[in-house]
């Protein structure tokens, strides 16, 4: 977008409705914003007019008792979270901030949210954004109202349009009232903190502590030097034989990783489980504060300091992620953590390459998705910054922008060509 981008503000279906059908009429492009807290992902792309959603605001109808929420795609995150707070109730895929990564002044908004299907630490036993869509109302870039879903999760008439809406960054439709399902907040929380070998040592330990009936509800790897700089209480930190755990000559951890394992329920369960994974592993507590403080940190991606390069998101399989990160040490200069017991790998630093080189690496160890999320200069303009799609299944996401915006009026080539 250039600054001399017309800008339309709505502040009704009806208005979205008629502002979709002007520009079908004049094959115009529009992107479709809100705060704009998530414009700088996805394919930097012009358009003929923004469409602006920030007057789209307000919850519409909060039943703490049902556990359900309904609000206006334009609402901010922050007013939903300040809602849910005073009910003792939350968003469990629990909403990551990536304001300080795209150099935003807030989170954004919810539509913002369900767009690009954020989700935090907890989505790995809690599920994702989508998961908790239960219904939205919405219009097409055929210009048409639709409706998809309801207020209760067994709503199932018709097709799931509500996981096909999530992620699909507003290339579909534009969304305006949206249902989702929240959740009880947790009395309280705690976590424990593992040193291990390595990566792979740590993505095996935390499948194993999974198996148990513990019941760990997230889990984080990171690397020594990272989890020290977070202020995590290492063993070299501590009254234990510093000998063990670092080389006497180098002064580094021979246990170069740090697992770190959420817990959340009451008091008296926490108490239990903890006991029993401590057995298991020999690692110590972290309390509440101090544990809410660090899962906060690798929700939002702030364990990496200052400067940040390019920060690169990166989903797969837990046990081929140790292999991945071996591949991309050998030629690049960069600063990493996981989370989702392995299968989310955050990155920044190393060459204008390590995208490249990501990608091909995800593709030699069972394959994988390596997204562009911080562009600290011009990478997004000579890279595609979503992983490139096969050709069968670009086609099928072109079949499916082509039915519910054949014109590529919405977003167009926000997330690949033509889409």
């Amino acid at each position: 977008m250039t600054l001399s981008t017309p800008i339309i503000s709505v502040s009704s279906l009806d208005e979205v409705k008629s502002a979709v059908t002007d520009a079908m009429a004049d094959k115009s492009r529009l992107e479709i914003i809100a705060s704009g807290s998530k414009r700088a992902l996805g394919r930097k792309c012009a358009y003929d007019v923004t469409l602006d959603l920030s007057a789209m605001t307000g919850i519409i109808d909060y039943q703490p008792e049902e556990l359900v929420l309904t609000v206006r795609a334009g609402t901010p995150i922050a007013e939903v979270q300040t809602a849910l707070a005073e009910a003792r109730q939350m968003l469990a895929f629990e909403v990551p901030d990536y304001s300080h990564l795209l150099d935003t002044p807030n989170a954004g908004t919810i539509g913002g949210v369900v767009a690009t299907n954020l989700s935090g630490p907890r989505r790995l036993t809690a599920g994702a954004a989508r998961d908790y869509l239960l219904g939205f109302e919405a219009i097409s870039g055929r210009g048409e109202a639709f409706k998809s879903g309801g207020k209760v999760m067994k709503n199932v008439t018709g097709y799931d349009l509500s996981k096909l809406m999530t992620g699909s960054f507003g290339t579909l439709a534009v969304m305006d009232e949206i249902t989702l399902k929240t959740l009880p907040r947790p009395e309280t929380s705690c976590s424990l903190i593992v040193q291990v070998d390595d990566f792979a040592a740590a993505t095996s330990k935390i499948a194993s502590l999974f198996a148990t009936p513990h019941e760990p509800g997230s889990a984080a790897i990171l690397p020594a030097e990272l989890a020290r700089q977070a202020g995590l209480p290492l063993n070299k930190d501590t009254d234990k034989d510093t000998d063990k755990d670092t080389d006497k000559d180098t002064g580094k951890d021979k246990k170069s990783c740090v697992i770190v394992v959420r817990l959340e329920g009451i008091d008296i369960s926490i108490a239990d489980r903890l006991a029993n994974l401590q057995r298991l592993t020999g690692g110590d507590r972290l309390e509440a504060t101090a544990s809410e403080a660090l899962w906060a940190k690798i929700r939002d991606v702030r364990l990496f300091t200052a400067p940040v390069r390019d920060v690169w998101k990166i989903s797969c399989p837990p046990a081929a992620a140790a292999s991945v990160i071996d591949t991309i040490k050998a030629s690049h200069d960069i600063s990493y953590f996981a989370d989702w017991a392995g299968g989310l790998v955050w990155m920044t630093g190393g060459t204008d390459t390590l995208g490249t080189d990501l990608r091909q690496a995800l593709a030699g160890f069972g394959g994988g998705f390596a997204m562009l999320v911080r562009d600290s200069g011009t990478t997004r303009q000579v890279i595609p910054p979503f992983q490139p799609l096969p050709g069968p299944m670009l086609a099928l996401h072109k079949r499916v922008k082509a039915a519910f915006d054949p014109l590529a009026v919405l977003n167009a080539g926000r997330m690949h060509d033509g889409i």
